[in-house]
């Protein structure tokens, strides 16, 4: 068995040698440098040293210098296995220096076993002895081997300092990519930690693994308590939503899942959610992570239903005003022909008690139609500028009796000049309305507290409600009655809904509050809880016009007969025979027409004066304002009476009757037209 010393200082080759050569019928030993080896053969020769060139300590070339200069160990075959000195000048060198063979790293086993063999016969037991090689001069084989071991150097500079050029660039790389990391976490940090919305991610079992800040806020939970409780989730979800989210949850694996639902905070509140959840896959296709985000909807819930109850009102709204208006033609028909019959009636005729009667119900029907008219904001208004205190301290004796005895009245009004521009009749009905609601809530006695103070709604707020912010005066009006419930207050506004008896209210009270409030431009809030009593708020516009004086009575009228000509322009048949027959009986000469054409052609053949054009304002083809711009020019000392009952109408601006112009609203009396006729003939 061939003895073989192995030099070399990587533990993979001399591992690699030794198998190799030990399948093949050697013992190995194995020497990390050249003076380790140079130890052990001296302690006991080796029959073949096989050695590295570049090794810590002592490298390979000094190795070999001492081995053929050691008289003991210079007929030991001496081979070079390397890997770095791969030159022909290197190989030159070894051999000078006495190197039986030089092999380059990496070998083929059989190559490398045949170098091997054609230096071993060398180290057969019946070998001759090896003669010492003759070396070249000492002085030439130490400048070549220094010049080797320069140039070698220079090579490993070079490598050197290309490898920490690489290690340079890869370190830059390597902070750059880092700090691009720590880049996209703080802004994802900050992202996550500056939103309401909430993020989430999980696996696919739905097992979260971070959640952001804002769970904090939303649910009112700690997000640190979630992750190590992940039932935190259920338990926080509204108990009617639980059994629908849980069979929500078998898409959740697909990342496609969105779900609205409610949760209930510690506190009791309960919140809207909305949650999205997105698929993150890997670099094949497949969803191996869910990222998520929730909302808190509640907000957009809530305006979503006040939207939706402001479109039924406001359909409701423009229904009743279509019914009010046709209702006003038909009521002046019966009021007028009613006072017709009774002026030819003498006191004891049996039949004046039933026509009475006839006319008691129209007078209630118009007050009806006057409700609808202003819960569908289609009142014609007539507004001044007021002092809101001095209008509900001059109606508290009225109050106090509308109240009765067993229902205390408090009124509690600010400094003088909280001001407003509305309709003056309007203002008051909103108090009759208001109180009357109170008063029936107190069946059993108890307080009224009227107060009107300054009050100041913010962008926000006003936003929220509707209405301009800015400054505005409230009149609140609080009662100690029953109270209502959630359900009660969604639909107070409604016309017609009531909580009263059957025949003890028409449910138009309220409706009739909040349609004049908002065509005023207002805003009106309620609150109330069961056995709390209830408090109405409503905030009218502050205005900076001064309070209008007293304005000049109209003359007062002496007799309503007359003899003057008047154009009546009406387009519903019974509406215009009704007032021809009313101004016809009272000695007025009549033209009257259909429409806006027929008047113009009538005005226009007509020779003589015509004193009054009675017009309606709402008519096919051509407007009553059209038609008395029209005929004006060539008639310009003809007065305009305009008759309607409603604002959509070409002498009215946002419900506001302009300046100027004479109105006479619908349903007509017989009375009311040939007062109101005489007032503008009669006026300067």
């Amino acid at each position: 068995m061939t003895r073989v010393l192995v030099v070399d200082d990587k533990e993979e080759n001399t591992y690699y040698l030794r198998a190799l050569l030990g399948a093949h019928g050697c013992e190995v030993e194995c020497a990390r440098n050249g003076a380790e080896a140079l130890a052990m053969a001296r302690r006991a020769p080796p029959e073949l040293v096989i050695s590295d060139l570049l090794m810590p300590v002592m490298d390979g070339y000094t190795l070999l210098r001492h081995w053929k200069a050691d008289e003991r160990l210079h007929a030991v075959p001496f081979v070079v296995y390397t890997a770095t000195y791969t030159e022909p000048e290197d190989e030159r060198l070894a051999l000078n220096l006495g190197a039986d063979a030089f092999i380059l790293k990496p070998a083929e086993p059989e190559a490398f076993l045949e170098r091997l063999h054609a230096v071993r016969p060398a180290v057969a037991p019946d070998a001759a002895p090896r003669a010492q090689r003759p070396l070249v001069d000492e002085a030439g084989r130490l400048r070549e081997y220094s010049e080797t071991l320069v140039r070698k150097l220079e090579e490993r500079t070079l490598q050197l300092e290309e490898s920490n050029r690489l290690l340079r660039r890869d370190a830059a790389a390597r902070e750059g990519a880092e700090a691009a990391l720590r880049e996209s976490e703080e802004r994802f940090r900050l992202l996550a930690e500056s939103v309401d919305d909430v993020f989430w991610l999980s696996d696919l079992h739905g097992n979260i693994f971070y959640v952001s800040p804002s769970y904090d806020v939303v649910w009112g939970r700690s997000r640190d308590l979630l992750l190590t409780r992940p039932e935190g989730w259920d338990e926080a979800m509204h108990p009617e939503d639980r059994e629908r989210m849980a069979r929500s949850l078998a898409g959740y694996a697909t990342g496609q899942w969105d779900e609205t639902f409610r949760i209930v905070r510690p506190d009791g509140a309960t919140r809207w959610i909305r949650a999205r959840a997105f698929p993150v896959r890997d670099p094949s296709g497949e969803v191996y992570r869910v990222v998520g985000v929730s909302r808190d909807i509640t907000e957009y819930r809530r305006l979503e239903e006040q939207f939706r109850q402001a479109q039924k009102m406001e359909a409701v709204g423009r229904l009743a005003g279509g019914v009010a208006h046709d209702f006003n033609n038909l009521l002046s028909v019966i009021l007028s022909y009613t006072s017709l019959v009774l002026d030819d009636l003498k006191p004891g005729d049996p039949l004046r008690g039933d026509i009475e009667e006839v006319r008691r119900a129209g007078e209630r029907a118009t007050d009806l139609t006057r409700q609808l008219l202003a819960f569908s904001r289609q009142q014609v208004l007539q507004p001044k500028v007021l002092d809101l205190s001095q209008v509900v301290l001059d109606m508290e004796k009225m109050l106090r009796r509308l109240l009765g005895e067993d229902i205390g009245l408090s009124i509690l009004t600010a400094r003088a000049g909280s001001r407003v521009y509305a309709d003056p009749s309007q203002i008051e009905q909103i108090v009759m309305n208001l109180a009357v609601n109170a008063r029936d809530a107190m069946l059993r006695g108890g307080r009224l507290a009227i107060e009107v103070g300054d009050a100041t709604l913010d962008a926000a707020y006003a936003q929220h409600v509707g209405v301009e912010p800015g400054l505005y005066v409230m009149l609140a009006v609080t009662d100690t009655g029953t109270g209502m419930d959630a359900p009660t207050r969604e639909r107070i506004f409604e016309p017609f809904f009531t909580t009263k008896a059957t025949g003890k209210g028409t449910g138009l009270g309220l409706s009739t509050v909040f349609g004049i409030v908002k065509q005023s431009h207002g805003h009106v809030h309620v609150h109330s809880e069961p056995g709390q009593g209830t408090t109405f708020k409503v905030y009218l516009p502050c205005t900076n016009r001064a309070l209008e004086l007293v304005a000049p009575s109209l003359p007062v009228v002496a007799t309503l007969r007359g003899t003057e000509t008047i154009l009546l322009v009406e387009d519903d048949d019974q509406v215009r025979e009704m007032n021809r027959t009313i101004l016809r009986r009272n000695g007025y000469n009549v033209l009257d027409a259909q429409n806006g054409g027929e008047a113009f052609l009538i005005s226009e053949r007509f020779g003589a004066r015509i004193h009054l054009l009675l017009t309606d304002v709402v008519m096919p083809r051509m407007s009553g304002r059209a038609l008395a711009e029209r005929i004006g020019p060539a008639r310009p000392d003809m007065k305009v009476l305009y008759v309607s009952g409603y604002t959509e109408d070409s002498i009215v601006h946002h419900g506001v009757l302009d300046a100027g112009i004479m109105f006479l609203p619908k349903p007509i009396t017989p009375e009311a037209l040939l007062r109101k006729v005489r007032e503008v003939l009669a006026a300067p």
